[in-house]
């Protein structure tokens, strides 16, 4: 169980700071967002330094945006990611599919980053999106391309997929063997237009995440769950996180484990 925390890569917050908060979830997704921040101004010291202080562990590191088709930005990218992902002791990196057409990046695919994956022992997540345009597109498109690769996995984002929950419950069911990590967050449609990334819990959402994580649980998900919130509900994170480990039994689990080390 995890929430998602976004490095500053510009701007005037503490990192260590902005950590602290989520000690008693126990977790956080370390996100980048933009490339050129990423490989000019981010060091490595400087984001692994605050987990010798705070007690919280890495559970995935969210890959800054860089486009797959810019073949020489995103490897360097990737090869810098997957450098923070080891120094934190963590294995899955979550990544956005880019615009494009998967023949146009297959040989890179190929030939660079299967081969740094291989030797890093990490793995991608490709996230959920909807667009056509990119060159994986939606649940269905990410699991083929995933079948068959060891080093691909899908991050199964509930926002961006704008599926009725019946769909949300089959697509689980389907494709949870392919799945290393969920974003959570409800949405709703206002106006006609779509509300992203609202609190599993807010009034308008349209999602019922008692039922979704519990369909997670029966199919005894060994992967990574990170709520995932506007910045205008991040107060919401630390309460939510809980309650969806309460559903999880992962508190009494944790007791439990506790009691039988002593």
């Amino acid at each position: 169980m995890a929430v998602r925390v976004s490095y500053p890569e510009k701007g005037g917050y503490s990192w260590v700071d902005a950590l602290r908060p989520f000690v008693q979830v126990g977790a956080v997704e370390v996100a980048f967002k933009s490339p050129s921040l990423f490989l000019n101004t981010v060091e490595l010291r400087e984001v692994v330094a605050p987990f010798s202080k705070v007690p919280i562990q890495v559970a995935a590191v969210h890959m800054a945006h860089a486009r797959i088709t810019e073949a020489d930005i995103f490897t360097k990218t990737l090869e810098k990611t997957v450098h923070i992902a080891e120094a934190l002791d963590c294995c899955l990196i979550v990544v956005h599919p880019s615009r494009g057409q998967l023949s146009q990046v297959e040989k890179l695919i190929s030939s660079k980053i299967d081969p740094l994956l291989e030797r890093a022992e990490v793995s991608l997540c490709w996230e959920t999106f909807e667009s056509k345009k990119r060159f994986l597109s939606g649940i269905e498109g990410i699991a083929a391309f995933c079948m068959g690769r060891e080093r691909h996995a899908v991050c199964y984002d509930t926002s961006h997929l704008h599926k009725p929950q019946a769909e949300v419950l089959v697509d689980i069911g389907a494709h949870i063997n392919l799945i290393q990590c969920f974003h959570l967050s409800n949405r709703a449609e206002a106006s006609r237009r779509l509300k992203q990334h609202l609190p599993l819990r807010h009034p308008e959402g349209e999602l019922d995440f008692a039922l979704i994580v519990r369909k997670i649980r029966e199919h005894n998900f060994q992967g990574v769950l990170t709520l995932e919130y506007l910045r205008e509900y991040h107060d919401w994170l630390v309460e939510d996180a809980l309650w969806v480990k309460g559903i999880l039994g992962m508190e009494k689990s944790r007791e439990e484990g506790n009691a039988g080390c002593r």
